[in-house]
């Protein structure tokens, strides 16, 4: 059931929500991106809605469509996120339908291109996988087209941080193990240039122990079934995957790539728990994983159309039949509103120059 209504929310959360939109206001560029502003232009370009603005820019949508970009394939959890998503939405949006397309190829790229260059009078929004986009801009890779500092910022839906475990037998129980081996750990890796396969090259970077990263396995499935046949001694996985590797093969949990202890796995230390030479690198990769899951527009959007559908987005994404359907498809949402999905962003993109560094030496 609806428990409430978007229109209202624009006219009533104003009071709670002003010290928030100032700053999102004074610390972001166009479109809610990262960009340096003067103070009187807010996050997603133009001055900062009035709430009766805010209010008029929902009414304004009766009877437009959102497009909500999916950058994978059908069926897959970026799939499920958005596609469960879609009806709830639709609720907090009266008079709005919400159309999700599938725009598939180049690891995400292509769709994240798509809402990038649309128009921002479009109303087409996606939801990306935040790292990959950043890992593919700061290492230059063919085909990122986009600029993650100009993303018009709606929030998060979900956090899936990346866990590095380790063989039942490999002898390498913990992190401290990995970083005093005299032999080479060895990552199994479900692609060259995933994520996973960046967080191995920075952890091996940062804290320089021996390591053979090894690439080839076609997903990460199979560099799962890899670690578990003892081929590899590690591998990196995220979300309910990794913590049913964990659970079911007797994987060492040794590492979280995360600014907070992971739900199912409390225990598990941090990245930045660890004493190295570089912790702005360890940083913006923990925050960068914090933002795993995150919907954007276009540079440009309206002020007011912004504000509208991400208070729609947190809205929908907060429904308690939301969350339940989501933990049924073994996927947990952990939404966040705008204003705290652009701090956060902040926090990455000032360590972002020493992380590119390192991917670029």
């Amino acid at each position: 059931m609806r428990t409430h209504n978007t229109r209202r929310r624009a006219l009533m959360g104003v009071t709670a929500a002003a010290a928030a939109m100032t700053l999102a206001a004074c610390t972001s560029g166009d479109g809610g991106g990262l960009g340096d502003e003067p103070e009187e232009t807010a996050a997603g370009g133009g001055e900062t809605a009035a709430p009766t603005e805010e209010a008029d820019a929902c009414a304004a949508l009766d009877g437009e469509t959102v497009t909500m970009v999916v950058p994978y394939n059908p069926g897959g959890g970026f799939d499920t996120f958005v596609r469960t998503l879609e009806p709830h939405l639709e609720e907090q949006l009266e008079g709005v339908q919400v159309n999700v397309e599938n725009r598939p190829g180049g690891g995400g790229l292509v769709g994240a291109n798509s809402v990038f260059q649309s128009s921002p009078d479009d109303l087409t929004i996606g939801l990306i996988n935040y790292p990959g986009a950043v890992f593919a801009e700061i290492t230059e890779q063919e085909g990122a087209t986009f600029d993650n500092s100009e993303w018009t910022v709606l929030g998060r839906l979900a956090a899936l941080p990346p866990l590095v475990y380790t063989g039942a037998d490999t002898g390498l129980t913990d992190f401290e193990s990995i970083l005093s081996a005299e032999e080479p750990v060895t990552f199994g890796i479900g692609g060259v240039g995933s994520d996973a396969y960046y967080v191995a090259v920075v952890l091996s970077e940062v804290f320089g122990f021996p390591n053979e990263i090894i690439g080839g396995y076609p997903g990460s499935s199979e560099a799962d079934a890899a670690l578990i046949v003892g081929e590899v001694d590690a591998s990196i996985n995220s979300g309910a995957v990794a913590v049913q590797t964990v659970e079911n093969s007797g994987a060492n949990p040794v590492v979280a790539v995360s600014t907070e202890p992971l739900a199912e796995l409390p225990d598990v230390p941090l990245i930045t728990d660890f004493d190295s030479d570089q912790p702005d690198v360890l940083s913006a990769l923990a925050s960068m994983s914090d933002l795993e899951r995150i919907v954007v527009g276009p540079p440009g959007m309206d002020e007011g159309v912004t504000e509208c559908l991400a208070g729609a987005i947190y809205a929908a994404a907060t429904e308690t039949s939301y969350g339940e359907e989501m933990e049924a498809a073994g996927s947990p949402a952990d939404p966040l509103p705008r204003e705290e999905t652009v701090q956060l962003l902040e926090e990455v993109t000032g360590s972002l120059d020493a992380l590119r560094e390192l991917l670029q030496s």
